[in-house]
């Protein structure tokens, strides 16, 4: 009796070249998993905006998943081509884990975050791994993506923190003793700014207050007497608001602390890098 055995080849992830969008990621999962490929779209799509996850996700697919009809993938090419220098896998590695790091901070929409620095992270390691460190034009071609990445560093800090232009540097302390020395906006572009309030007596309703550090810290005092009505942000760093505290990145909380007295002090606090106080006086 003759026997016929059947055999198939294991199923590959591939990125297809007909009916892909971009670099056929989405695509190739779907076929490799038997889904529609508009599921994984949907999905990179909204890790991109919530939070940049998505292109990380996207763009390290594209690299590990081989082509239809390549024997490789791009990573593994680019790998196996360069395996004699050392030093440019080195740096590529440093230059793409700052990229990550950034872009996993970074927002499409409504404000970019660090996606500009991310971008530029991904240009240096790109100039660096197709030029190498060895000549002088390559090593001019660095000095120029340093400065490229530095610039937009300072961008990136810039957006990230809000830093107020031409707000002074410093350490700035206002304690006015009446209520009309309390103004309704304090800035500070980088230092320290105190208010203390805890001297003035307000007047009955509601007093508003807003101040602005971009990098440093933000101290306020308010009377012993008056309803406290707060909101405070900070970007990065911790936020003290009458005992309640909470420390880390894109920190927002509201605290109401009532006396009964008639008179409300609303404060609407943000920093950027640092930190925001709120105290009893």
């Amino acid at each position: 009796m003759e026997t016929t055995e059947i055999t198939s080849e294991p199923r590959r992830l591939v990125r297809p070249k007909q009916d892909r969008w971009l670099g056929g990621v989405a695509a190739g999962l779907g076929a490799y998993f038997d889904l529609s490929p508009a599921l994984y779209r949907i999905a990179f799509v909204v890790l991109a905006l919530a939070g940049g996850t998505g292109i990380v996700l996207y763009l390290v697919a594209w690299l590990v998943v081989p082509e239809e009809g390549a024997a490789d993938s791009l990573a593994a090419e680019e790998l196996r081509r360069h395996r004699g220098h050392p030093r440019r896998l080195v740096g590529l590695a440093v230059l793409a884990f700052a990229a990550i790091l950034a872009l996993s901070e970074a927002h499409v929409w409504p404000s970019p975050g660090n996606l500009w620095l991310a971008l530029a992270l991904a240009l240096a390691a790109v100039a660096w791994w197709r030029l190498g460190p060895s000549s002088r034009a390559r090593r001019r071609v660095a000095l120029g993506s340093l400065l490229a990445l530095v610039a937009a560093g300072a961008v990136a800090l810039v957006l990230f923190v809000s830093v107020p232009l031409f707000a002074g540097i410093g350490k700035r302390l206002d304690a006015p003793t009446v209520a009309t020395d309390v103004h309704s906006r304090y800035t500070l572009g980088m230092g320290k700014l105190e208010l203390d309030f805890s001297g003035v007596e307000l007047p009955k309703g509601q007093t508003f207050v807003k101040a602005t550090v971009g990098i440093g810290d933000l101290v306020v005092t308010v009377p012993a007497d008056a309803t406290v009505d707060v909101e405070g942000r900070v970007q990065a760093g911790n936020l003290v608001l009458l005992g309640q505290q909470d420390g880390g990145a894109r920190i927002h909380s509201h605290v109401v602390d009532r006396t009964g007295s008639g008179r409300v002090l609303v404060l609407d606090l943000h920093t950027g890098i640092g930190d925001v106080k709120v105290l009893r006086g």
